[in-house]
């Protein structure tokens, strides 16, 4: 993986009626009938820096990007070009990515695509392998006992997975993940599909019991239908990378211990 730093960005909409008609600016931009990926990359406002992903909530009053940066590039630094960027329309909250699975198809050049083709009335297809996507923001409580439930997480794909495929069984019946990003703080968000039906607070019943106590779980619906390069997250390229996680993690003692060491694998580092 190329050296670069990436930003997990939650732009909680303060101004709603300034922040669709910026969007909407953005779309008319993207829209011209001869936009393509270098024009529309090239814009001044960007700044050079690369956006992989963009998906609204369902409710329209909160947006996701994930950001591409140059290697080293600072949270303060960052969160400054952010703020710039949104043009005062949303409070937007910073968290540097420590480690990520599912992102190996994400990259500017299909964000810019997908961004030009909706723009010109070819929607984008929006998240291909579920009806329904749902991001789950786990505000850490108990690092310590949180760290050593995630290394079971990788002891149980390493005792229990032959496939990639098999690592979706770690989560309960019908869930299945296409994101995961470990931040530098004592937080994490994933991404995840539900089974049919669920409703919202389904979602964070089943992620409560799961997580133990040990976060506290903010749910999101997303509607990915309205997102720019969503279709290109996958529950195949997250069970891959997380073979490759689990299988690089190393446990100093058993599970139920407090000395739990995890290792980042080569090749799965977000920020380097």
């Amino acid at each position: 993986m190329e050296n670069c730093t990436y930003y997990f960005v939650e732009h909680d909409i303060t101004d709603k009626e300034g922040w669709d008609g910026w969007m909407s600016s953005w779309f008319d931009i993207c829209g011209a009938e001869d936009m393509t990926v270098d024009k529309a990359r090239s814009y001044p406002e960007w700044e050079g820096n690369k956006c992989v992903l963009t998906i609204p909530t369902s409710d329209g009053m909160m947006t996701i990007c994930l950001w591409k940066m140059p290697s080293g590039t600072s949270r303060d630094k960052f969160q400054a070009f952010i703020d710039r960027f949104a043009c005062g329309y949303a409070n937007n909250k910073v968290f540097q990515v420590e480690q990520a699975l599912g992102i190996k198809n994400l990259d500017a050049r299909g964000y810019f695509s997908d961004f030009i083709n909706a723009a010109q009335g070819r929607q984008s297809p929006g998240y291909l392998d579920a009806s329904t996507l749902w991001m789950f923001h786990h505000e850490i409580l108990d690092p310590e006992g949180f760290t050593d439930w995630i290394a079971s997480i990788a002891d149980k794909i390493n005792k229990d997975c032959t496939t990639p495929s098999d690592c979706q069984t770690v989560f309960p019946a019908g869930h299945k993940c296409c994101l995961t990003l470990f931040f530098t703080s004592n937080d994490m968000v994933c991404f995840d599909s539900a089974p049919e039906g669920f409703t919202q607070e389904d979602v964070r019943k089943a992620d409560d019991e799961f997580t133990r106590g040990m976060a506290r779980n903010y749910v999101y619906k997303l509607d990915t239908a309205k997102g720019i390069n969503a279709f290109h997250l996958s529950e195949d390229n997250w069970s891959q990378d997380a073979m490759t996680w689990a299988n690089a993690t190393v446990k100093t003692a058993p599970v139920d211990s407090t000395n739990v060491t995890m290792t980042t694998p080569v090749g799965m580092e977000a920020s380097q």
